[in-house]
């Protein structure tokens, strides 16, 4: 079943249209947006399962100017 989770980014001091483009490029993100407020970026990701979150949050850490990413599964009672 395709499960879904919202990633809540900060960063640190980067450009945050140019990590939103670099966080839509991960597999497994289908948005990003940039905001205002205590989140530079949310991100939507879906994948088969919830296994595979901890390892896509991994890789959005990775990113070049993410300092923090807090995820949010979305569970459907």
């Amino acid at each position: 079943m395709l499960e879904t989770a919202y990633f809540l980014i900060t960063l640190d001091r980067h450009t945050p249209a140019e990590v939103a483009r670099a966080v839509r490029r991960v597999p497994g993100i289908t948005e990003a947006v940039v905001t205002m407020g205590n989140v530079d970026i949310i991100a939507v990701g879906q994948l088969d399962g919830t296994k595979g979150f901890p390892g896509l949050t991994d890789q959005l850490q990775r990113i070049a100017g993410v300092a923090k990413v807090a995820i949010c599964v979305v569970v459907r009672p």
